[in-house]
């Protein structure tokens, strides 16, 4: 019997360059093995011999027989395919080698006093893969090929399995034909260490973000997030705390951009209320207000602005600026809101500046004030038209 799942439908983003290395790898270092049986003695995982670092990289590029390299490099390449193709080939190579130096340690540090012996193989990193496989992408499925010889009669079968259905497979095996054998060193002992290091390697890397499995992971499937629509899973995630941090940030920096934006334009109103050039000067500012209702010119400014519009007879605008500064500011707002009811007055409207006038609180002015007040006043009541009249005070 052949068993080889050859593909998968699980998103692949990256080519498998370092999945592919590895093989290739593994294969030489089993050639170089066969003309050279110390290597095995040297660089092999030693039980019961204390603690030797490089064996724990080592012992996994060496194999026992070509059926064992065979199998391991055919596992290697079903599973690395969606490893790989979520990780790319960095963090790939990082987790291979990774997967195996944790399980070399492990083992060794576990079997310290175990009586003196070797192990070796990928066999730990591939079921290290295959448990990663299971957290990263349980539903997605491996195409398979399997052929039996029956009487020398070939049978040929092509099918899909579900990961999480064959990784489960894999390890249940190995796990109940562990305990049969009461917990001994074996290779199901191995390949069951190898498993444990990938869980613990898989579910780290997914919860810190390391990688998007766009939620198909074994936690979101559990919790039926894989069938949620686009929109209900932004939402999710816009109510999460990443999320909140994430438009927090994005608020920030969003506020810095406009508060550059407002530095720039607030300096050039600054430059053509200088030059006495005010139609620039309002314009900039209208355009302000209206994106950010909240922001204010300086008030200095703002009352030049209003002094230079009314002196230029651009009257319409000055009564903009007017209103403006009255929605803003309450220093001089008596001494604008008179103003206001003379620049309506040389509009030509003076019901309208008698009504903007009886808006203003006597009892809040200084004695010259009131005097100016009571004498336009006076006029305005007593007056249908006038095309002219000049108030001395400065804004």
């Amino acid at each position: 019997m052949f068993f080889f799942p050859y593909g998968t439908d699980a998103p692949i983003y990256h080519w498998p360059i370092v999945t592919v290395a590895m093989i290739v790898v593994n294969t030489i270092v089993f050639v170089l093995e066969v003309g050279n049986p110390e290597i095995v003695e040297t660089y092999a995982l030693a039980i019961g011999e204390g603690m030797h670092p490089i064996q724990w990289v080592t012992t996994n590029f060496l194999h026992t027989g070509i059926g064992h390299l065979v199998g391991n490099m055919l596992a290697l390449w079903a599973f690395g395919l969606i490893v790989e193709g979520k990780l790319g080939p960095w963090k790939t190579i990082a987790v291979y080698l990774g997967i195996g130096t944790l399980y070399g340690f492990t083992v060794q540090l576990l079997l310290l006093d175990h009586e003196s012996t070797k192990c070796l193989g990928a066999s730990a990193i591939v079921f290290g893969i295959m448990a990663i496989c299971l957290i990263w992408a349980p539903e997605n499925e491996l195409h398979c090929f399997l052929l039996i010889l029956l009487r020398f009669r070939p049978f040929v079968f092509w099918f899909e399995v579900a990961v999480k259905w064959l990784v489960a497979i894999y390890v249940t095996l190995d796990v109940l034909i562990l305990v049969l054998r009461g917990g001994a060193l074996s290779s199901e002992f191995l390949h069951v260490v190898g498993a444990v290091v990938g869980f613990a390697v898989g579910i780290t890397l997914l919860k810190t973000g390391q990688v998007d499995c766009e939620h198909w992971d074994v936690f979101s499937v559990w919790a039926g997030r894989h069938l949620m629509t686009p929109d209900e899973h932004a939402k999710e995630y816009a109510e999460s705390p990443a999320g909140k941090r994430e438009a927090e940030a994005r608020e920030l920096r969003r506020q810095e951009k406009v508060a550059r934006q407002l530095d720039m334009i607030l300096a050039q109103v600054q430059a053509v209320i200088r030059d006495k050039n005010p139609l620039p000067a309002f314009h900039a500012v209208k355009k302000i207000v209206n994106g950010n209702p909240r922001w204010m010119l300086p008030e200095s400014e703002l009352l030049q602005l209003i002094q230079l519009l009314t002196e230029k007879v651009h009257y319409s605008e000055a009564i903009e600026m007017m209103q403006f500064y009255l929605g803003c500011y309450e220093v001089k707002k008596n001494i604008v809101r008179m103003k206001l009811a003379q620049t309506y007055l040389l509009k030509s409207q003076p019901r309208t500046a008698l009504k903007a006038l009886k808006q203003l609180d006597p009892q809040t002015l200084d004695a010259a004030q009131q005097k100016f007040y009571r004498n336009l006043r006076a006029k305005l009541e007593s007056m249908q038209t006038q095309d002219t009249y000049e108030l001395t005070e400065e804004v």
